[in-house]
């Protein structure tokens, strides 16, 4: 068998394992080693007196087995598996690389490289049955989700299409975070080199804290949380009402106010460089223009208030929250915050509000201060050390903010 067959293969049943564990810890397929009194049986049932979210469902059963799966959970569930089956294939493969490396290579790599494979994992694991909703009480991760969006658990199990989705989104976002994660390993698993000698230059430069990468860092782990979390409670906003209820301010407020600057920090985390690119090459056009115009109204949009009768649930800002916090009636445009306790309230304030709005109001003011005139500057970088004497080149005339 050829390694890439391999590879497949272990895809396949890693994915398949974890698609079992999730459909019997959600409560959708029930096993037993002593035969049950029923026969084998397969139906598909187009509708019924559940949510209708659960249909069509498909009820299946066997002396040893039970199964009841929703059609929109099962879809779910199996895109969750096949991330988790890359993901964690891909950290086995990199470990079993990794340890196979000459013992005079540098050793580093080799756990932080492995960590780095099975970041898909680790998310997936903390909404494990989230998308077999049937028992999803028990899942672990419900309380986490229904903080991160700005919900209660029992709205978000009254609602377990939500977990699902939420579960399959945070895993392939994982996945794009371990891919760049795993750049930074290409060279130690490809070329492996000799550990660099006392006199080597770069050696003292790699020993000292790099607090700019450092900070760098952490800020793109917050964007990348607090972007995916507040695209996501979009969903959330109306959970028991109907589309048709919605005003033409909760739609807007939804695109505005959550999925542009949610996705916008996304990206900026992921891509810098290529958003550094595509600022320069878009700014002199109306394009340009437009996307900046666009980022600077969801921002103050966001931070600011939104006066009634405008300002409601879902198309309100950090303003019409804070007068409904401090018990301002909704003809000044308060809004009531959903009920977090204090911490959840100042991390969704901080870090869903403040830092979404303030990315995407800089970012349409000067796109340079977030993402840099190249890609050693601005808040986004994570510069490489450099031998003495190296000079960075010169921006090019292209390069605009």
């Amino acid at each position: 068998m050829s390694s890439s067959a391999r590879s497949r293969v272990m895809v396949g049943t890693i994915g398949l394992g974890y698609a079992l564990v999730a459909m019997v810890v959600g409560g959708m397929l029930y096993l037993s080693l002593t035969p049950l009194r029923l026969g084998w049986f397969f139906y598909i049932y187009p509708s019924g007196a559940g949510p209708g979210w659960t249909y069509p469902a498909i009820l299946a059963g066997g002396p040893h087995f039970f199964l009841d799966l929703p059609l929109l959970s099962g879809i779910l569930m199996t895109l969750s598996a096949a991330g988790i089956g890359l993901g964690m294939s891909v950290g086995v493969l990199l470990a079993i690389r990794l340890l196979r490396r000459p013992r005079e290579t540098v050793p580093g790599p080799t756990v932080a490289g492995s960590i780095a494979g099975l970041t898909p994992v680790v998310f997936g694991l903390v909404t494990l049955g989230a998308c077999c909703s049937t028992a999803a009480a028990a899942t672990a991760g419900i309380g986490l989700v229904a903080q991160s969006s700005g919900t209660s658990p029992s709205e978000a199990i009254a609602n377990a299409w939500y977990l699902g989705v939420f579960q399959v989104v945070v895993v392939y976002v994982a996945l794009l975070a371990q891919e760049q994660l795993l750049r930074v390993y290409e060279s130690a698993v490809r070329n492996p080199t000799v550990e660099p000698k006392v006199s080597d230059p770069l050696r003292h430069e790699l020993r000292r804290p790099d607090w700019r990468r450092v900070g760098s860092i952490f800020l793109r782990v917050a964007l990348v949380v607090a972007g995916v979390t507040w695209s996501l409670a979009a969903l959330t906003i109306g959970f028991g009402t109907s589309p048709g209820a919605f005003r033409a301010a909760v739609w807007v407020g939804v695109l505005f106010q959550h999925e542009v600057p949610g996705i916008f920090a996304v990206l900026v985390a992921f891509f810098p460089t290529e958003l550094r690119k595509l600022f320069a090459r878009l700014h002199a056009s109306v394009g340009g223009r437009f996307v900046r115009v666009t980022l600077m109204v969801s921002g103050v949009a966001l931070l600011g208030w939104i006066p009634p009768p405008w300002g409601t649930n879902g198309a309100g800002g950090l303003g019409n929250e804070l007068l409904g916090y401090f018990g301002f009636s909704s003809g000044w445009g308060a809004v009531a915050p959903p009920d977090m306790g204090t911490v959840g309230l100042l991390l969704r304030w901080v870090f869903q509000f403040a830092l979404l709005g303030l990315l995407s109001v800089i970012a349409g003011i000067s796109p340079r201060t977030i993402l840099g005139p190249r890609t050693s500057e601005g808040v986004m970088s994570t510069p490489t050390p450099h031998p003495a004497g190296w000079r960075e080149p010169p921006d090019t005339p292209s390069d605009g903010g």
